[in-house]
């Protein structure tokens, strides 16, 4: 092991838990890096390399189990070669031979190490580790077919690849087969898409889980009912991404009634007025909008920061203006904060001309001044 003290390789073998004793190793990067320039692992690199070529996984995948079990090579060298030829592996499409291989890999362990940070004690992290990799590329599969399979449906105008996204669950955890379905219909011509539009609609009323699906057509389809489906009846999470993705696929009329909608669900009430913001920058009714809901309690700190992210003079000047107008010690907090996060010039003269007309309580006088002071 080479300077590794018995510390360390206790460490190791930890980590390995049930890897066998003889195959824990500690590296550093440059030996390992000369590991993967000898001869023999070069051509081996370049056989793999062909076979992924010529696309044949099978092949591919049983050079690359024989790999795993040579003892001739440098571990360093064989677990970057199982890697490489893993990753060659992923793009191509699996067979019944190559997917048994890749399973019995996915379950091994790392059997190479480095230090994760020298200066940060004696802690090592897999070098590299190939059932991660190996998982990695059953996921890759498994995504590719659920994509192809959609998208067979979508050609067609079946609508089987709804029952397949629903029956997932609702689990916020990463999921291949989601993945390649929502792909298939990012992908997916448009006049394929508006003849699924009644059946993902229907599927989200019934309360099934297809919230995803029903928002990917309604941005590009430009579909204001099954927006509105999504925003009322979606989990959280989807109807977030909703609220990010709805200014962009509508114009600023249709787009600041979905998002005004959307500004009655509590769960997602703040994001909505923060997208209305960026609606704002240009739509005069966005920015009426929001200065009548600056005074709100709940939603008022978002909408003084989505008025404050426009930085235009003009709103600085009519924030103060209706600073100078109110008589509420809250909707003056509101608006002193609206001109904070603003902090251009303008915003910064409609704050020194409150701080000098001695409105407001003294406290609030004063973190203004203090502010400016800044």
């Amino acid at each position: 092991m080479g300077g590794i003290t018995r510390g360390l390789l206790r460490t190791a073998l930890l980590c390995l838990a049930a890897v066998p004793a003889f195959a824990a190793q500690v590296v550093d990067p440059a030996a390992a890096r000369r590991a993967t320039l000898e001869p023999i692992v070069v051509a081996l690199d370049a056989d793999l390399s062909s076979l992924a070529a010529a696309g044949h996984p099978t092949r591919l995948a049983l050079r690359v189990q024989r790999i795993s079990t040579d003892r001739t090579l440098e571990p360093v060298a064989r677990e970057w070669l199982l890697d490489r030829g893993l990753h060659d592996l992923a793009r191509l499409a699996p067979t019944p031979e190559a997917r048994a291989v890749v399973q019995q890999l996915a379950l091994r362990r790392p059997e190479v190490f480095a230090h994760a940070d020298p200066d940060h004690g004696e802690r090592v992290t897999p070098f590299y580790d190939t059932g991660a990799t190996a998982r990695f590329v059953l996921r890759a599969w498994e995504r590719a077919t659920a994509r192809a399979q959609a998208e067979a449906d979508i050609a067609t105008g079946r609508t089987a690849f709804i029952g397949r996204f629903a029956a997932r669950g609702d689990s916020t955890a990463p999921d291949a087969v989601r993945e390649g379905i929502i792909e298939a219909l990012e992908a997916a011509p448009l006049a394929r898409l508006a003849v699924q539009r009644a059946s993902v609609a229907g599927a989200m009323s019934a309360g099934q889980r297809a919230d995803e699906i029903a928002l990917v057509l309604a941005r590009r389809l430009a579909d204001a009912e099954l927006a509105t489906l999504v925003i009322g009846h979606a989990d959280a999470r989807v109807a977030l991404d909703a609220m990010r993705a709805l200014p962009a696929a509508f114009d600023a009329q249709t787009a600041l009634g979905l998002l005004a909608d959307a500004s009655r669900r509590t769960d997602i009430a703040s994001a909505a007025t923060l997208a209305i913001g960026r609606i704002a920058v240009q739509d005069g009714a966005a920015r009426s909008f929001l200065y009548g809901q600056i005074g709100d309690a709940e939603l008022g700190p978002s909408a003084a920061a989505a008025l404050a992210s426009i930085g235009d003079p003009a709103v600085a000047a009519e924030i103060g203006r209706r600073l100078r107008a109110t008589s509420s010690e809250s909707s003056r907090r509101l608006f002193v904060l609206a001109l904070k996060l603003d902090g251009g010039t303008a915003a910064r003269e409609e704050l020194r001309q409150f701080a000098a007309a001695r409105q407001g309580s003294t406290q609030l006088r004063s973190e203004v001044q203090q502010w400016l002071e800044r």
